[in-house]
């Protein structure tokens, strides 16, 4: 079982505590932040000292993974230049990033090029909603996911009553 949040940036950092909780209930815990890099073009996380802490005590149970450079609609994969906007996504989360990274597309919307560009950018996975696409072997990943989204208390805190159920 995976877990999986979307918009992880300054603005919803907080609401990762009740992720924590559970990780403190569940020392086996491994999560899937599609993360933004430079939110509303305000919160440049790498240049963030809040960010760089958070990523210290995490880094050993939460996967960075590139959601979006802004989150500015229209989403990358309906933007004209969506290989501009998911390189510049990508390098901002660099310091980040683990060896093989993902990408989930604010609001999932994807275009035929995206995975192209993916594959192109050095990207390992896709992630779609409730599901993950290797982009090495083109696979789907046989696991199940749980996603909710970090500014939507209530969808992550039934997220969490699911996982702790399984």
């Amino acid at each position: 079982m995976k877990i999986t949040t979307d918009d992880l940036c300054l603005s919803y950092l907080d609401n990762f505590k009740y992720f924590d909780e559970l990780k403190q209930n569940h020392s086996e815990l491994k999560i899937i932040a599609f993360t933004i890099g430079n939110f509303n073009n305000e919160e440049l996380l790498v240049e963030s000292d809040i960010f760089k802490a958070w990523y210290q005590q995490h880094k050993d149970w939460v996967e960075i993974a590139v959601h979006s450079y802004d989150h500015k609609f229209p989403p990358d994969g309906d933007r004209d230049d969506e290989e501009y906007w998911i390189k510049k996504a990508r390098d901002s989360l660099l310091p980040f990033l683990p060896i093989e990274y993902g990408y989930r597309s604010p609001g999932w919307q994807t275009t035929n090029k995206t995975v192209d560009i993916l594959k192109k950018l050095g990207f390992s996975y896709i992630a779609y909603e409730a599901k993950i696409k290797n982009l090495k072997n083109n696979m789907i990943v046989n696991e199940p996911i749980l996603n909710s989204h970090l500014y939507d208390i209530p969808s992550m805190k039934e997220v969490i009553k699911q996982y702790e159920i399984l």
